[in-house]
């Protein structure tokens, strides 16, 4: 009887230490399969609320969407602009409920059917809210382009693909603190 005890107690034990090995293999799993995602996401989180809701993602020229892609298989998650360009789709992205602080966003065609320019519009009620939002997308595309030229209310890089620039504007009035975005190919009129 001893001996079946000492030989249930050792199979008892061995399914125990298996089991554990089991759950910290797949702790460990998780715990990289979480980091993996959060290092893709998270590289926007240390900006502003409205930053964020204007990029909304890192990948691509801006919302997931670079010049060249198909603009019918544009993604967006927001409205669709009361005004939709003649040229491409329009959305509009609202930060609060006051219908004040929005942005515009147009993805312009061009004639192969694909994203030709992006082109986004940010208001603001606030300018100091608007310059601190110009300085946030200084220093982001500064670290994702390489230094931009420009002066104090207007910024321009060459993208990497050496086809393509943005230009990051300041285009406040008394009455209108905003900014725009433009990605475009260059020589674009809509850089000028």
């Amino acid at each position: 009887m001893k001996k079946y005890y000492v030989y249930f107690c050792f199979i008892l034990l061995t399914f125990a230490q298996i089991s554990c090995q089991d759950k910290k293999q797949n702790a460990e799993t998780d715990t990289t399969a979480t980091a993996d995602t959060t290092a893709k996401v998270s590289s926007l989180e240390n900006y502003s609320p409205i930053f964020q809701a204007i990029l909304k993602s890192d990948a691509g020229m801006a919302r997931g969407v670079s010049i060249g892609d198909n603009i019918e298989t544009i993604q967006e998650t927001t409205l669709p602009a009361e005004t939709q360009p003649e040229n491409g789709k329009g959305f509009t992205e609202y930060f609060d409920d006051t219908d004040l602080n929005f942005a515009d966003i147009a993805y312009i065609k061009d004639a192969e059917n694909k994203v030709g320019a992006i082109s986004i519009d940010v208001y603001i009620e606030r300018q100091t809210a608007v310059d601190s939002l110009m300085n946030e997308f200084k220093g982001y595309f500064d670290k994702k382009y390489g230094q931009g030229k420009g002066i104090s209310k207007m910024s321009t890089w060459k993208l990497p693909d050496a086809q393509n620039e943005l230009l990051l504007q300041n285009v406040s009035t008394a009455k209108d603190p905003g900014l725009k975005i433009i990605f475009a190919k260059s020589g674009d009129k809509m850089l000028q």
